[in-house]
């Protein structure tokens, strides 16, 4: 260690003015699709080689002067990315062509001192969890603009009369605010498991070419963790992960989970507005058909749909990239880190604009809460009956008249009085007006308070990311 302390020049200045932000010439990436670009990688890269360099000079390990000229031309203008991926064709290694191409512009040899003690896999898995971090973090945000829609839909609604549907047919009376409220929770239950993946996946390494931190000396533990401060993430795991991609195949999981849930929610929009039951606007297209001027086509919920068919599959690959050769095999799947986080970033775009933007149509509602002509009271009128002939009496009985009432196209209370005895009992429980499912929710409006209430306090209570 002496001969590099011998090169080093004023040990006593720790930069402590050096900047550590994004290098110049790298604008702030403005979708989670660009900061996987080409660009934006590079700047996260020559980042964490700043970083790094910064951490050596305090530590008297490369000279003061080296690590100022290495952040002074850590910018897209000193080292562009077009001349990195000619270098690239020339070497046939991402980060050899980045240093190699940085190195000619830094001065006084200040090029030697880059990526000192490092291995390649140790600056790009630090970068791939910072740019994953940064997806994870917009993407929550784009689902809690879209919670605000939905928890603004559910407390407007939350005692709106419409059908439940079970098994594709008419079940129960609910209200439109219970059914956001299951679309509510849903959403909550997935920023929960995002937000605790961000918790559990805040660091990178340093740990060299097979983990034993060899390069570094004896301080290696010291520096790794001093360099992860630097970049604002946690404590290191305590061995290397180079060979272990489980925290990307989490991250693919959640992904996958989250837009198999927006699926059910743009599935049930997509149905819902179509002519047949039209209880719901979907914001749609100007134009829908080159042949069939009246047709305007759902717009966000058929996105969501198609692109929540994409993102399991990105998974997977994420998944099998768990499988690798000794400590590691280089058989990377990197570059579906940015396909699934962009796929999935305009999956909830989509998402949150046809929340935004969703059409409630009550009366269409109440209309197709009688369709059946009273049928789905039958659960209320065995229960009202079964206190005067029994339970299971009621239930043969209802069940009987439901069938005939579908069967003749008559009411469920014209049926049950036409049964063997039933009408003197149909006429004193007044059961045409207690059938009134308008007035059979149960505590779907108390369920949906109650909703609205628990992701309001979960939005407080969450903890900064």
């Amino acid at each position: 260690m002496s001969r590099l302390k011998s090169r080093v020049i004023a040990p006593a200045l720790l930069l402590a003015g050096m900047a550590l932000a994004t290098p110049a010439g790298a604008q702030e990436a403005r979708s989670v699709a660009e900061l996987f670009s080409r660009p934006q990688t590079q700047a996260q890269l020559m980042r964490i080689e700043v970083a790094l360099a910064r951490v050596q000079a305090r530590r008297g390990i490369i000279p003061n002067e080296a690590a100022e000229e290495i952040a002074r031309t850590a910018t897209l203008q000193a080292v562009p990315p077009a001349a990195v991926a000619e270098e690239q064709r020339r070497v046939g290694h991402p980060l050899v062509a980045l240093l190699n191409a940085w190195a000619r512009v830094a001065q006084n040899g200040a090029g030697e001192w880059i990526h000192y003690g490092a291995t390649t896999q140790d600056i790009y898995d630090t970068a791939q969890v910072i740019q994953t971090r940064e997806a994870m973090r917009r993407m929550i945000a784009t689902m809690e603009r879209a919670e605000d829609a939905m928890l603004r839909l559910a407390a407007a609604h939350r005692a709106t009369p419409m059908i439940g549907r079970t098994v594709g047919r008419h079940a129960l009376p609910m209200t439109f605010g219970l059914k956001v409220s299951s679309w509510l929770a849903e959403n909550r239950r997935n920023i929960d498991r995002m937000n605790g993946w961000l918790a559990r996946t805040n660091t990178g390494m340093l740990s060299g070419a097979v983990g034993s931190y060899a390069a570094l000396g004896p301080d290696a533990f010291d520096i790794e963790a001093e360099l992860m401060s630097e970049l604002g993430l946690g404590v290191p795991w305590p061995v290397d992960w180079k060979g272990a991609k489980d925290m990307f195949a989490e991250y693919g999981a959640l992904l996958g989970i989250a837009a198999r849930s927006w699926a059910r929610v743009a599935q049930e929009v997509f149905l819902m507005q179509g002519d047949d039951l039209r209880e719901l606007g979907d914001p749609g297209s100007e134009v829908g058909s080159s042949t069939m001027p009246h047709k305007v086509n759902p717009g966000p919920s058929r996105a969501v749909v198609a692109l929540a068919r994409v993102v399991p599959h990105q998974a997977e690959v994420l998944n099998e990239w768990q499988v690798s050769i000794g400590e590691r095999d280089q058989i990377s799947n990197a570059d579906t880190l940015g396909e699934i986080s962009a796929t999935m970033d305009r999956l909830l775009t989509a998402a949150a604009t046809m929340m935004e933007g969703l059409q409630v149509f009550p009366e269409n509602m109440l209309r197709n809460l009688g369709r059946t002509n009273g049928l789905v009271m039958a659960e209320h009128a065995m229960f009202l009956l079964g206190g005067r002939v029994g339970k299971h009496t009621a239930h043969e009985e209802v069940r009987l008249a439901a069938r005939a009432a579908w069967e003749r196209g008559t009411t469920l209370v014209e049926e049950i009085a036409a049964r063997p005895g039933m009408g003197p009992i149909v006429l004193e429980l007044d059961l045409a007006n207690q059938l009134d499912p308008a007035r059979y929710l149960g505590l779907a409006p108390e369920t949906t308070d109650r909703t609205i209430a628990a992701i309001r306090a979960a939005r407080a209570a969450a903890a900064p990311r």
